[in-house]
C-alpha cells in the first residue's frame, strides 16, 4: 500500500511542477477530479516522451548489456581457466548447473521479487530448463521459480554472444518470468503475462569480447497461475561462439559447476 501511495505522490509532484493546468484544476477548478484527469492526460500527451519514467513504470522487456557504441562489451573472467584433466575436462569442475528454487512475491504493479533464500537445490544439466524439471525439484505448496548458477567456460579468446529463448505451447493461462545474467549485469529480464497461445520468443543477443577463463552466468525461469507453479514451458540458453553466424543452444561443455565433494 505504501508503494501505491508513493507512486501517486510521484505523479502529483511531476504534474504540479511541470503542468500549470494541473495546478489550476486543484486550486480553482469547480470540478477538481475532472480537471486532474484532463490535466494528467494532457501532460502525458505533451511531455511523456521528454522525461524518463520511474523504474516501476518501465515496461518489462529485454535488456541488452553491451557497450554504448554497439561494440562488444569487455568482461573480466571471474576465475582463471583451470588446467585440463586427461579426459579433456576442466580440473575441479563438471558440466552443468547448480539449480535452486526460490520463492517469489508478485506485487500489484507486476514487480516480481525473487527471494534469495533457496527452498531446494539440485543439479541440472544441458542448455534447456523445463518447467517439469523445476517443479520436480521444487517444494509443493509454494510459489517459486527455478534458478541456475554456473560458469561459462571460455577456452578461446574472441567475441561471444548470449541470449535466451522461451517456449510454451498453448494451454491454461500462466505468467512466466525469464531472466539471464552474465558477470555483474543482466542480459534479459522479461515477464510474459497471461500466456494461453503458443509462445516461442528469442531475445536480443548481447555480445562480449572475452579472454580464456570462467565467467559467472545465471538464469531464473518459472511459470505460475494464481498461487500455483504450473507447466509446461521451457527456457533455453543460446550461445554464439567466435566465428558463429547464428546462436545455438549452449554446448555440453560450455557451462560448468564446481565438482561436488562426496563424503565417505
Amino acid at each position: 500500500m505504501s508503494r501505491f501511495f508513493g507512486k501517486l505522490a510521484f505523479i502529483h509532484r511531476r504534474l504540479w511542477q511541470r503542468d500549470g493546468l494541473y495546478s489550476a484544476s486543484l486550486l480553482l477548478g469547480p470540478a477538481p477530479i475532472f480537471g486532474c484527469a484532463a490535466a494528467a492526460a494532457l501532460w502525458l500527451a505533451l511531455h511523456g516522451g521528454k522525461h524518463p519514467p520511474p523504474a516501476w513504470a518501465v515496461p518489462h522487456g529485454s535488456i541488452v548489456s553491451g557497450a554504448p557504441d554497439g561494440e562488444p562489451k569487455t568482461v573480466q573472467p571471474s576465475r582463471p581457466l583451470p588446467a585440463l584433466e586427461a579426459d579433456g575436462t576442466l580440473a575441479g569442475y563438471e558440466a552443468g548447473w547448480v539449480a535452486t528454487t526460490h520463492p517469489i512475491a508478485v506485487s500489484a504493479t507486476l514487480d516480481v521479487d525473487v527471494k534469495r533464500t533457496a527452498l531446494t537445490a539440485f543439479p541440472l544439466d544441458g542448455a534447456s530448463f523445463d518447467m517439469g524439471q523445476i517443479i520436480k525439484g521444487g517444494l509443493a505448496g509454494s510459489l517459486y521459480v527455478g534458478e541456475g548458477a554456473g560458469f561459462l567456460a571460455v577456452r578461446m579468446a574472441g567475441v561471444y554472444a548470449l541470449s535466451a529463448r522461451i517456449e510454451r505451447p498453448a494451454g491454461p493461462r500462466a505468467d512466466c518470468l525469464i531472466r539471464l545474467g552474465f558477470g555483474s549485469g543482466r542480459i534479459v529480464s522479461n515477464l510474459e503475462l497471461a500466456v494461453v497461445r503458443d509462445l516461442a520468443r528469442s531475445f536480443d543477443a548481447a555480445r562480449f569480447d572475452l579472454q580464456p577463463g570462467l565467467y559467472r552466468i545465471g538464469w531464473a525461469f518459472g511459470c505460475w497461475h494464481d498461487q500455483t507453479v504450473v507447466g509446461p514451458g521451457r527456457m533455453t540458453l543460446l550461445v554464439g561462439h567466435p566465428g558463429d553466424r547464428t546462436l545455438l543452444p549452449a554446448r555440453p561443455d560450455d557451462i560448468v559447476r564446481p565438482k561436488r565433494i562426496s563424503s565417505r
